[in-house]
Formats: structure tokens, sequence, C-alpha cells
């Protein structure tokens, strides 16, 4: 009887003990699984995407396109649906201060863009550098060797005034460069007997590039980053005066409140940032024909490490 007894005692022990340990068992998992899924959680948090139609802004300098449609293409590998809106500087700005545009990565301050960042500065913000010290001036080929300054535009240095009937070749109105010609260039120079001719971008390249192949003397406003310096010998022209001012930085800028309203893009916008050479060899690019979406695309697919870069805490 007593044997018996302590069986059956035996069996209740080893019996709790399983239904112990199964409860713990139990337990564990459930805790697992709530980890896992915390872990879940915060990994969606981490890309927060908010608003998800974006306008991207640009203007027509294939400096500021490549590098815009570069940014349209990480946005878009993170899940937003972007169209890029093309116009002249001033619009485009216009465009950030009543949130018709959300952000841009080409404004080129302190000094280029100065005009609009203070006409429109209480409705945008700055977000981070896209690219160091980019240079503005007055550009000529190589070939042209005693023309080295802008003081011999002014002096009329062998004559170069006649060999051009006086005529520098200009960009679109509307831009930040013809503006400090205008206002500060030709004036500190002293250059009334000359004319600052308007065209476009594309327009003055091509002038340039037609120049250079017959050997003839031109001399155009130039900034860096451009394709010309890889395609060229070409040279910019010293500013003792310091006219085009010190060089600009080019920035990303959004329309006030996109950081609540979109986090996750504000963040891959605010660790985008490209070379002026890396630029460069995009706009030769496009200046050889390829789209320039199609030159962003090749970009990153020639550069995983950067990419992965740019999206750290975002794929």
């Amino acid at each position: 009887m007593r044997k018996q007894k302590r069986i059956l005692v035996l069996l209740a022990v080893i019996t709790l003990t399983i239904v112990l340990a199964a409860c713990g068992n139990s337990d564990e998992n459930n805790q697992n699984n709530d980890a896992q899924g915390s872990e879940d959680n915060n990994n969606n948090d981490e890309i927060d995407l908010g608003e998800e139609e974006l306008q991207l802004g640009t203007d027509d300098y294939v400096s500021n396109t490549v590098n815009s449609y570069l940014a349209k293409l990480l946005l878009e590998e993170i899940g937003y649906n972007v169209e890029v809106s093309q116009t002249d500087v001033g619009v485009q700005y216009t465009g950030l201060a009543d949130g018709t545009t959300d952000v841009i990565v080409g404004g080129w301050l302190p000094y280029t863009h100065a005009s609009y960042w203070e006409e429109y500065q209480d409705d945008l913000e700055k977000i981070s550098t896209v690219t160091e010290e980019v240079v503005l001036g007055l550009a000529v080929p190589s070939y042209m060797e005693d023309i080295n300054s802008i003081e011999d535009l002014k002096d009329n240095t062998n004559n170069i005034g006649e060999q051009l009937e006086w005529e520098i070749t200009g960009i679109s109105p509307g831009a930040g460069e013809m503006q400090l010609m205008e206002d500060e260039v030709m004036p500190g120079y002293d250059l009334n007997e000359w004319s600052l001719v308007e065209s476009s971008g594309a327009a003055m390249s091509a002038a340039l590039g037609d120049a250079i192949n017959n050997e003839e003397p031109i001399v155009v406003t130039l900034w860096t980053p451009h394709w010309t310096f890889n395609e060229f010998d070409i040279k910019i022209l010293d500013d003792p005066k310091n006219t085009f001012g010190d060089p600009d930085d080019i920035l990303s800028i959004s329309r006030t409140g996109f950081q609540e309203d979109s986090p996750a893009a504000y963040q891959l916008i605010s660790q985008f940032n490209i070379t002026k050479e890396d630029t460069q060899d995009m706009m030769l690019d496009v200046q050889e024909g390829m789209d320039p979406e199609d030159a962003a695309q090749a970009y990153m697919d020639d550069h995983p490490d950067l990419v992965e870069e740019w999206m750290e805490g975002l794929n």
C-alpha cells in the first residue's frame, strides 16, 4: 500500500514538473514573439514615409537637373512617388515658398541665389550641403593665352573687345549668375563697353564648343560643376576684386513642414551629397545624348556603396 502511495506521489511530482516546464516554455515563446513583434514594429518605425506624393523642383541647368533626378530615384527606392518640376530659378523658389514644391537639391548659397533666399527665407528650410565650394566666373578657352583676368577685358588686352564685338555670352536672364554679372561684375570692372548677351545654358555651351572647334575667341559665363571642363581645355578668369564672391555651396532646401510631413524623405535628402567631379560625369553623359534620369540611374548602378550610404537607416 505504502509502495503504491509513493508511486502516486512520484507520478504527481513528475506531472507537475512537466506542466510547469510547458508553462515556462509558453511564456518564453510569448516573450520571444513579443520581442520579435516589437523588433518588427521598430523596423517599420524606421521608415515613416508620411505623405508619399512629392514635388521635387529643379531649374534647367544640367548640373542641378542630373542631381535632382538622382534624388528622385533614391526617394522612389524607399517608396515615394516623385514628380520633378523643371522651371527657372525664380519659380523654383516661389514654388517652395507657397508649398507647391516640397524640396530642391540645387540651392546655390550664400551668393548666387541670395536674392531669392532673402525674399522667401521665412517659408524655407536649409536641409544640408549637397556639394561644397562651387565656383562662378567668366571663362575662356585656354588658347586665349593673353586673357587671364577680368581686368584684361576692361583693358581690351590684345583687342579682345573688337574681336568679340564687345559681347560676353551669358545664360538665361533669371539665373543668379546673370544677376551677379549685372549688379557686381560689370560695374565692378567698369565693363561699360561690353554687353552681356542673354541665351541659355545649352546655347552658351554650344557657342563655347563651336568657338573652340574653330579656335576662335569667346568669353562665357560659366560655373562648376559643368561638363565643359571634362570636354574642353578652358580656364576661369581671375577675379581680383572678388566680384563673383567666395565659392558657393549647393544646398538642399525644403518648404517649411516638409520634415514633419515626409520624415523619411527628409532624412534621405539630409544624407544626400555628391562631388563636383561626379556631377560633371553625369552631365557629360547627358551632353552625349543620355536622358538625365538615365544618366542618374547609370551613376547609381556604378556606385552601390554611395547609394547604401545615402539610404542608411531607410532600407
